[in-house]
Parts: structure tokens; C-alpha cells; sequence
């Protein structure tokens, strides 16, 4: 009995190590794919890109590059960031790992949220002002559709009695309720 506990027990610091190990992936691919949508936009701008930095946590990120002139070169440039990961959240949601997506999509949404200095939703409310607001509204609606995807999908999918007893329980509740 206690070498099942004990099995049991590392598997769960196994599956914990593993889960950490991922998130952290994701974290440092997030920032570098997010700076290289940038990188390759200040390119196809005939810009100039010298440096594209993400710490090793991957909770700071940057891309040196020769400056862009214009709105519609300076709203490209920003946008294309946030575009980068929103897609990149879709495209995990292929994956049967739905942590990623929702990882993904929930990070890009509070980043369209932050307007501080320094960040792209700020250029982009620099650049065309107000208007800045629909670019955040557009990119938290898509994030939060595909985290809810992702959600929806992890649910259907759990195989914990727990879950299976709370939402049919949940849903004997909302059918009484409804009738």
C-alpha cells in the first residue's frame, strides 16, 4: 500500500515538474515569437533590426529596431505583436495540451489592457488615439473566445468524477430552474 502511495506521489510531482516546464516553454516562446512579429514587420518596412531580447523567464522582451514613420507603418508595427500571439493561442488550441491556449490567450488579452508607457497598445494609442480602444476591444474578444474554447474543450474532456458529478449536478440545477 505505501509503494502505491509513494508511486502515486511522484507521478504528481512528475506531471507538476512537467506542467511548470511547459508554461515556462510557452512563456519564453510567447515573448520571442511576440518580438519577432515586430522584428519581421520593421523588415518588410525596409527597417532595420538589430537585436531581439527575452530574459530567461520570459517575462521581459524587446526588439531593438530602426524607427518607423507614420500612423499606418506605426500601427503595424504595434499590432503585429498581439497578432502574432492571439494567432498563436488559436494555434495551440490544436494541440490537446488546453493549458497552452488558455495560457496564451489570457496573457495577450491583459496586455492589450496595459496602455502603460513603453507598451504596444500605448504606441498604438499614440498613434490614432481613441481609436486604440477597438484594437484592445478586438484582441480581448478574440483571447477570450479562445480561452473559452479552450476551457469548453478541457471540460468536455475531464474524466475526474468530480467534474463529471459537479456539472451534471450543475445542470440538474439549471434545468429545475428553468422549467
Amino acid at each position: 500500500m505505501l509503494k502505491n502511495a509513494n508511486q502515486k506521489h511522484t507521478t504528481l510531482i512528475l506531471k507538476a515538474m512537467t506542467f511548470i516546464f511547459i508554461l515556462w516553454a510557452a512563456n519564453v516562446s510567447y515573448g520571442f515569437l511576440h518580438e519577432a512579429a515586430h522584428a519581421i514587420t520593421v523588415k518588410m518596412l525596409g527597417g532595420q533590426v538589430y537585436e531581439i531580447y527575452v530574459n530567461p523567464l520570459g517575462t521581459d522582451a524587446y526588439t531593438v529596431h530602426s524607427s518607423v514613420s507614420g500612423v499606418a507603418d506605426t500601427l503595424s508595427l504595434e499590432v503585429a505583436g498581439m497578432a502574432m500571439t492571439t494567432l498563436l493561442a488559436f494555434i495551440t488550441l490544436l494541440s490537446d495540451y488546453r493549458p497552452i491556449p488558455i495560457f496564451m490567450a489570457i496573457r495577450t488579452a491583459i496586455y492589450a489592457l496595459n496602455y502603460s508607457p513603453g507598451t504596444d497598445i500605448h504606441a498604438i494609442q499614440q498613434a490614432i488615439g481613441a481609436g486604440a480602444i477597438l484594437v484592445t476591444a478586438l484582441l480581448v474578444a478574440l483571447n477570450l473566445a479562445c480561452a473559452a474554447i479552450a476551457m469548453t474543450a478541457m471540460i468536455k474532456s475531464a474524466k475526474t468524477p468530480t467534474v463529471k458529478a459537479f456539472s451534471s449536478s450543475l445542470g440538474r440545477v439549471l434545468h429545475q430552474n428553468s422549467s
